[in-house]
């Protein structure tokens, strides 16, 4: 069974508008954001084998501070191709994953993560969801498990949602 992790870079900051959008950092909120999840993949025993990051400044950054949660051997791969990738492109890039990896944790933007974790989870409603239809904040961790197949086989219903986490659930 394969398992496929969705993550939403973490809060960005807008104080410097000279920036490209490519180039934003994250903001102090988004800092703080991810040590709450990195916190969260260590107490879940989330290590993907295989990491495919946005080249994007603040999807790099989220990736440095979340990455203590991962083990020496996870894979990482910067592809510029994530960044502004509607769910169709996102989906392409899943299908040429190598069939022997067993978990692979997306980091990139929305609206692509979005539609993409809810397409390839579409079917049974359940309160994770519906929570995630709602909305896919920053720093949604959406957890898929890959129902039938494999990489190659990914498609709109062809997958489970195991759960949706958002920083506001990880403030104790």
């Amino acid at each position: 069974m394969q398992t496929l992790f969705l993550l939403r870079h973490a809060k960005s900051s807008w104080d410097d508008s000279s920036l490209h959008d490519f180039d934003r950092p994250l903001s102090p909120r988004g800092i703080k954001a991810c040590k709450m999840m990195t916190k969260h993949l260590i107490k879940s025993k989330i290590k993907p084998e295989l990491v495919l990051c946005s080249s994007s400044r603040r999807t790099r950054e989220t990736l440095e501070l979340i990455s203590g949660a991962f083990d020496d051997e996870t894979e990482i791969r910067f592809e510029y191709g994530i960044y502004e990738a509607g769910s169709q492109a996102l989906l392409k890039r899943l299908k040429r994953v190598n069939r022997k990896v067993s978990s692979v944790m997306m980091i990139g933007h929305n609206t692509g993560l979005e539609h993409l974790a809810l397409a390839l989870t579409s079917g049974t409603e359940t309160k994770s969801l519906a929570r995630m239809r709602e909305k896919y904040p920053t720093l949604a961790l959406s957890s898929i498990e890959i129902k039938q197949g494999g990489w190659a086989e990914l498609g709109p219903g062809s997958a489970k949602l195991k759960d949706f986490v958002i920083p506001s659930d990880l403030v104790k």
